[in-house]
């Protein structure tokens, strides 16, 4: 049976969507401001609406090999030395690509109405490139998603030649033909930039969904501090076993293990690295199967999923395991010690006292 941890709330604001939904719509009007003759640099829309995001997409999939701490941790009203769990990574991870999604929404809305309420007219320059025909090559393999269901959409040699800056002639019939450009920028929002995002939203919401029901993370208000979500998270099984304290000298022959502290020589510490790295090192200590583990945890810092999850593990494999807090360099040494207490009794944990 799949061990069920104890799940920690993530409280996100509602205002994330809107947000960026603005912020979209403010860069795509920027994007699209007129030079003093009146003409968009069409390169560098595309730069903007879809090379950059193309490139974060590519990023991004490279990221989920290895999934690590979403940055969004820092307004999610977590404290900072909170590590996410699997499914809690996966569902954050699925937030951001959201965001991104509505980012480029209000890219689009912005595009949509301005083609509708006025006039664009494109062109393009470059010292680079001065044969237009390695541009053509360039634009046709970008092109190829759409080419046969838009073929409109797919700049050809013509358009090049009359909205290249330096051959603009100021004739009202070349300022028109340039406005050909908005097809192939349209194509390329949606294939480069909302396409890859949202198959990326949709697939770690996914992947968030089938992890154990245990770890399901929802959406919920903010505790009042972080005491409340350490007691909460101490809490979440009901009628926990009683505390069993037990003194240092019984588990001398135990591996030393800690949590949120510095490392040693000889000592394991997780949970200040990578979540992956913490991971990695935690999987080699439990296939040497040792008899003890003793965890030494910060007394100031509150219990979280992740260790939880670990504790199961090593208990399933029959490991007797024991909680040391560490007070002695704390400011406030009591501050999570009935969390951490009650976290004891949830996990079935020998209980450490400081003096025999």
């Amino acid at each position: 049976m799949m061990p069920q941890s104890a799940a920690v709330s993530i409280a996100l604001p509602w205002w994330r969507w809107p947000l960026a939904l603005l912020l979209g719509m403010l860069l795509g009007a920027g994007s699209l401001n007129y030079s003093a003759d009146g003409r968009i640099n069409a390169l560098l829309v595309w730069l903007l609406w879809a090379g950059v995001p193309l490139l974060g997409s590519l990023l991004a999939m490279l990221w989920l090999l290895r999934p690590g701490r979403p940055w969004l941790l820092r307004i999610s009203g977590k404290p900072l030395y909170w590590q996410p769990d699997r499914t809690q990574q996966w569902w954050l991870l699925s937030q951001l690509n959201w965001l991104w999604c509505w980012f480029g929404l209000g890219i689009a809305l912005v595009f949509l109405l301005l083609l509708l309420l006025s006039d664009l007219a494109f062109g393009w320059s470059s010292t680079l490139l001065p044969d237009q025909q390695l541009l053509s090559q360039w634009l046709q393999w970008l092109s190829y998603p759409w080419h046969s269901v838009w073929p409109a959409a797919v700049p050809d040699e013509q358009l090049l030649a009359q909205s290249r800056f330096a051959r603009i002639e100021q004739q009202q019939l070349l300022l028109a033909q340039t406005s050909g450009w908005w097809p192939f920028l349209v194509m390329s929002l949606l294939c480069y930039n909302l396409l890859p995002r949202l198959l990326l939203a949709l697939f770690c919401q996914w992947q968030s969904r089938r992890q154990p029901a245990g770890l399901r993370v929802q959406p919920a208000a903010r505790p009042a501090n972080a005491t409340a979500a350490g007691a909460a998270l101490a809490s979440a099984e009901p009628e926990p076993a009683p505390l069993q304290q037990q003194v240092l000298s019984d588990w001398q022959q135990a591996r030393l293990v800690h949590w949120q502290l510095p490392s040693t020589d000889s000592v394991l510490a997780l949970g200040s690295a990578d979540w992956q790295q913490d991971d990695e090192a935690w999987q080699r200590l439990i296939a040497t199967r040792p008899p003890q583990i003793l965890w030494r945890v910060a007394a100031s810092r509150s219990p979280v999923a992740e260790l939880s999850d670990w504790m199961a593990q090593a208990r399933r494999q029959g490991i007797a395991q024991a909680l040391w807090p560490q007070t002695d360099s704390c400011t406030e040494p009591n501050r999570h010690l009935a969390s951490w207490q009650a976290f004891a009794r949830q996990q079935q944990l020998a209980w450490i006292k400081e003096t025999e």
